[in-house]
Formats: structure tokens, C-alpha cells, sequence
């Protein structure tokens, strides 16, 4: 069974609407009672709260776009994808899948009667940090750009470990969280985090064309958490 351990880096919408959704999801302190307390909490800070408003759509699947997705098959070296910055949401997600789809066949080749090898591997087993957000947000992000669902990703009401597994889940246990950061600390590992670099950078450096920083980033998350997973399951030395 071939491992495929997945990170996703996400932003805000990059549409129009997206704007003005984070707009209109805006609202001043519920303290705020007076109606010129309130025109000035919007003269004064409105502005940085919709911005804030609109970044937080990056955590959220149905108003947030992927910006980068990393991965690695079994033991081999991490790879992130990067999204273009002209690049459509649904012209990466392909992009990616069919870079994904090549590695899967390259790392275990399943055979045709003829021969000739399938363009994906059956029994690819999904790995990641809080997996239920990375595997979700690839499979809605697919669902609204018209892109087919790899068939590698795990299908709506998959459950961890069965069909897939989570470092986090596994560490802390059904329910519990634990970062990626203070996982590795926890197992020896080193952290992606330890350059002081973190998920909240990640849009600043896509915007800032700093896409091989990002790039290093992710996959370095990618590298952790395969390395966490080898630990966690008994196999460190397949990492």
C-alpha cells in the first residue's frame, strides 16, 4: 500500500463577491449600542475588520481557494505545488491531480491486462496533520470548480484511521488537537515552524510572489508529518 501524505495551503476568496461577502459578514462589538459609537467604530477600525474578516474565509472551504497542495509517496521526498498567481483555482487543482496521479503510478504501478500501468494506484492511503481539513477542503474546492475528485482522495463520511490517517488524531486521540509544531517537539521531530514561519504567512508570501519560500514551507510541513506518522506507527526507519 502506497502512503500519500497531503498539506494544503489555503487563501480568502479571490473573487469580487468574496470581498463583499466578508463585507457583509462584518459587524461592530455587540457592546456597541450608540449609533455614533458605532458609525465611529466603523470609521475607525471597519476598514482592518472586513480585512480580517475576509482572510479568515482561507479556513473555510466554501469561501477560501488552495494556493499550494504538498505531498510525498511513502518514503520519498516531499514535492509542493504552488498555485500561479494568474492561475485559476480550477486550472491548479488539475494541474496538481495529474502531478499527484503521476507520482501514485510511478511509486506502485497497478497493471492493465495489456500490460500498460492505471494512471492512479487503488490503494493509496492519505496521511496528514488534522486531515479531515486538508482532504475536505481539496474535495469541496473540486465540487466547486467542476474538477473531478481524484479518486485517490478519501470519499464524504471517511473516518481516520480506517480510511485515512491523521497525526493529530493519533497523537491526541478521537477529538483532541494538538499542533503540528508541538507534535514534532513532543516527538523529536524537527519543527516546520522553527524559522518562526506559520500557516498566517502564507497568503503575504503568495501575494508577495514569494512562491519558492512557500513552496519550501509546505513541503517541510508535508516532511514533518510523514515523519511524525513513521514514529507514531512503529516504522521510524522508513522515514
Amino acid at each position: 500500500m502506497t502512503h500519500l501524505f497531503l498539506d494544503v495551503e489555503t487563501l480568502p476568496g479571490q473573487t469580487e463577491a468574496a470581498r463583499e461577502q466578508a463585507r457583509a459578514d462584518t459587524r461592530p462589538p455587540a457592546a456597541l449600542k450608540k449609533a455614533e459609537s458605532i458609525a465611529a467604530w466603523w470609521s475607525d477600525e471597519g476598514e482592518a475588520a472586513i480585512e480580517a474578516t475576509w482572510r479568515k474565509q482561507a479556513l473555510d472551504p466554501a469561501q477560501g481557494e488552495l494556493c499550494a497542495i504538498g505531498f510525498a509517496t511513502s518514503d520519498a521526498a516531499a514535492v509542493s505545488i504552488v498555485r500561479a498567481r494568474v492561475e485559476p483555482e480550477a486550472a491548479f487543482l488539475r494541474r496538481a491531480i495529474g502531478v499527484i496521479d503521476k507520482a501514485l503510478a510511478d511509486a506502485a504501478p497497478a497493471l492493465q491486462a495489456d500490460g500498460t500501468p492505471w494512471p492512479f494506484s487503488e490503494d493509496a492511503y492519505c496521511v496528514g496533520h488534522n486531515s479531515e481539513f486538508d482532504i475536505g477542503f481539496i474535495r469541496a474546492r473540486c465540487w466547486a470548480n467542476r474538477v473531478r475528485v481524484p479518486r485517490w482522495l478519501p470519499k464524504p463520511g471517511s473516518r481516520a484511521p480506517r480510511d485515512f490517517g491523521d497525526t493529530m488524531t493519533l497523537f491526541a486521540g478521537y477529538g483532541g488537537r494538538i499542533s503540528l509544531d508541538k507534535l514534532c517537539r513532543a516527538l523529536g521531530v524537527p519543527s516546520p515552524k522553527a524559522d518562526g514561519t506559520t500557516g498566517a504567512d502564507v497568503f503575504d508570501l503568495w501575494l508577495a510572489g514569494e512562491h519558492d519560500k512557500l513552496s519550501v514551507y509546505n513541503a517541510a510541513d508535508v516532511t514533518a508529518c510523514a515523519a511524525c506518522w513513521w514514529i507514531m506507527a512503529g516504522l521510524e526507519a522508513a522515514a
